[in-house]
Order: structure tokens, then C-alpha cells, then sequence
């Protein structure tokens, strides 16, 4: 069977079911969190987990998140830029040069050195 995202006949109960599954346990950990512990061993149910873990868990999930989201992220997606003299910025024979174009007309498609990007970012502006 062809690999492809579009939806089908088991793709969708498993689907239908995970969302069902999901939103019960959720509901379940929602009053769990919410229901006093007098109340739940009334019914009978008396191995919980402490109530700490209702706050603790979303805030190190959030916490584990954030870090990931803003220094760890950014910090592989640095570490595997290359440097500005490195072989890979060079231009190849597959590259599009910049061609002369017609006044008013719409510029072609080209790639920008990338001396020229760092020139036109980083670089202070001369006053005229």
C-alpha cells in the first residue's frame, strides 16, 4: 500500500479513537485534579497520586518546552550554519548569476552572494 497522508477507512477509526482516548483522559486527570481527596476515597478510589502532580507536570512540560523552544533549538539550528568563508557558501556551476534586466520590468529570479546579504544586514550605512 502507497505511503500517503491523505485520510482512509483504519486511518480514521484509529484517529476517531485517539481523539476519544484523549479527550477521556483528559477529562480524567481534570477532575482528579479538581475532586478532593475525601470525595474520591468515599467512592472507593483510594490509590492517587498526589495532587502535586496535577500542577507539577504541566509546569515542567511547559518549562521543558520553553527550553527547548528558545535556547536549545536556536542553538543546533547555529551550530549547523556554516561559516561565512566555509566551501559550501561558494557559488556553484548550479547557481543563477544576476542578469541585466529591462528598467521597470520585474527582476528575474537570482541567488544573492552572501557577502552581499552580510553588506546590506551588517554592515553600518555611509552618510551621503
Amino acid at each position: 500500500m502507497e505511503h500517503t497522508p491523505a485520510p482512509y477507512g483504519p486511518r480514521s477509526v484509529y484517529g476517531y479513537a485517539l481523539y476519544i482516548g484523549s479527550n477521556m483522559l483528559f477529562l480524567l486527570f481534570l477532575l482528579w485534579a479538581v475532586i478532593p481527596d475525601e470525595v474520591l476515597h468515599n467512592l472507593g478510589l483510594t490509590y492517587w497520586p498526589s495532587k502535586y502532580w496535577a500542577v507539577a507536570i504541566p509546569i515542567w512540560a511547559l518549562t521543558t518546552l520553553a527550553t527547548f523552544a528558545f535556547i536549545i533549538y536556536p542553538a543546533i539550528n547555529l551550530s549547523m550554519t556554516p561559516d561565512i568563508d566555509d566551501i559550501v557558501t561558494i557559488t556553484d556551476k548550479y547557481s543563477c548569476s544576476r542578469n541585466e534586466t529591462v528598467s521597470g520590468g520585474i527582476s528575474p529570479v537570482f541567488d544573492i552572494p552572501i557577502t552581499e546579504v552580510c553588506r546590506k544586514l551588517y554592515l553600518p550605512r555611509k552618510e551621503k
